[in-house]
């Protein structure tokens, strides 16, 4: 991989790299986080019914995953060609941008990867879970959220934890979790239970206010690196 980021700061500093992706990178980035999904949802398209919800929500999440690493690449892409130029607008020399593009590089391929990453084995599992939910509604219709409490929890999740409420209140399309990047929490499905009065006020980041478990997604629609990016380069990966 560190060959083809090499490659590709030679060709955009001389103005060679004609394309607003790298399909490459894409592949690779999605790669990684079908890992992650898979790993999380218990199961490979391989190994589920074509008709079932169960292949239709992972094939969604698929889908998702391929979009989602095609949108980061183009933000990826976008912030390397502004580093041809310096904070006073002047071109680097191929060293300098060399340098820019390597701090660039070293925050899309390693230190978001694993936030990312653990974002997409959370989502999956939820994902798969919400599944078990819908089919066991009638049995169990409530939902407890039910958060890790140890020194890393966030005030966010230990106020939400508890809560109990009916599976199609309005609460669920927003505190379903994950609510944040490395989100640890749960939520642990009833027969019965003493349904909360009251609904905690908790500040969730705006990204996060969704359930992405319903919406068959792995990544926050509302995600910076989908903001911006031309519809042509989601399209290519509609059926990836």
């Amino acid at each position: 991989m560190e060959g083809i980021l090499d490659q590709l700061a030679v060709l955009i500093y001389n103005d060679q790299f004609q394309d607003v992706i790298s399909e490459p990178l894409i592949k690779h980035m999605a790669e990684q986080l079908w890992k992650a999904v898979t790993t999380g949802f218990g199961a490979t398209l391989d190994e589920l019914d074509f008709e079932t919800p169960d292949y239709q929500m992972l094939q969604a999440l698929r889908t998702h995953v391929w979009q989602f690493s095609a949108a980061r690449n183009y933000a990826h892409l976008r912030e390397l060609s502004a580093a041809l130029l310096d904070e006073t607008g002047q071109l680097r020399t191929f060293e300098q941008f060399r340098q820019a593009a390597g701090i660039i590089n070293d925050r899309y391929m390693k230190q978001w990867l694993q936030t990312e990453y653990n974002l997409a084995v959370a989502g999956a599992q939820m994902a798969s879970k919400w599944l078990d939910i819908q089919r066991n509604r009638e049995a169990l219709p409530l939902l407890e959220f039910v958060a890790v409490l140890d020194g890393q929890t966030t005030e966010l999740c230990r106020g939400l934890d508890g809560t109990i409420l009916p599976i199609d209140h309005p609460f669920w399309n927003n505190y379903y979790p994950p609510n944040h990047f490395n989100c640890r929490s749960t939520v642990k499905q009833l027969a019965v239970g003493k349904v909360s009065e009251s609904i905690p006020s908790v500040d969730i980041p705006e990204m996060f206010r969704t359930n992405l478990g319903s919406r068959s997604l792995i990544f926050p629609p509302t995600h910076p690196f989908f903001i911006g990016v031309p519809a042509d380069v989601l399209a290519k990966y509609t059926n990836p």
